[in-house]
């Protein structure tokens, strides 16, 4: 007698890329206590144009399917709509299931490849998670100490790192995005 046994798909867990809860959480601009130099509100300099996990393009704070290692490919494409010359930019998630948990940088001008190329007025380029087989291998046991890596489903963005030639930095919880639904929400005003 033969058996047949219809094969179900495996239901994929929703994954989301989100803003920060509370804005103004990580940053304090210049002359408050604690304040940092050169932090911003919301990075206007530079916009994301896409954001894309495993090459397929999401929507910041709506789900998506991806597979468990959706960390090792994050790439997110970034328009300088400014006057300014830019070297390096990270945006550094984190992850808010697990306390402690790795941050995860998405850069460009971090790889030996791109060191010293900076990009001016009307470029764009590609922040791309660190490719690195020994990075990665560190972040999944970082992870797998807390938590199953099937279990993270949320990489929340903690801050945006833009360094200029002359070497300054700054710094922003909120980056200016193409897509309005991508936009993070600014406190308001004081």
């Amino acid at each position: 007698m033969l058996l047949m046994v219809a094969s179900l798909p495996v239901a994929a867990q929703s994954k989301f890329i989100v803003w920060p809860k509370g804005l103004g959480r990580y940053l304090r601009p210049a002359g408050t206590p604690g304040g940092q130099p050169n932090a911003l509100p919301q990075f206007d300099a530079f916009q994301i144009e896409e954001i894309l996990v495993e090459g397929k393009p999401i929507t910041i704070g709506q789900p998506f399917t991806a597979s468990d290692d959706w960390l090792n490919d994050i790439a997110i494409r970034i328009k300088n709509v400014s006057q300014q010359t830019f070297g390096t930019i990270q945006i550094t998630l984190v992850l808010p299931e697990i306390q402690s948990g790795p941050n995860i940088p998405v850069c460009y001008g971090c790889a030996a490849d791109q060191r010293g190329n900076a990009f001016g007025p009307g470029d764009e380029v590609e922040l791309k998670t660190l490719r690195s087989e020994k990075f990665y291998s560190w972040v999944k046991t970082s992870i797998a100490e807390k938590t199953p890596l099937s279990k993270i489903t949320t990489a929340q963005i903690l801050l945006t790192l833009a360094k200029l030639p002359d070497g300054s930095s700054l710094l922003s919880e909120c980056v200016k995005t193409a897509n309005p639904l991508n936009a993070c929400r600014r406190p308001a005003a004081p």
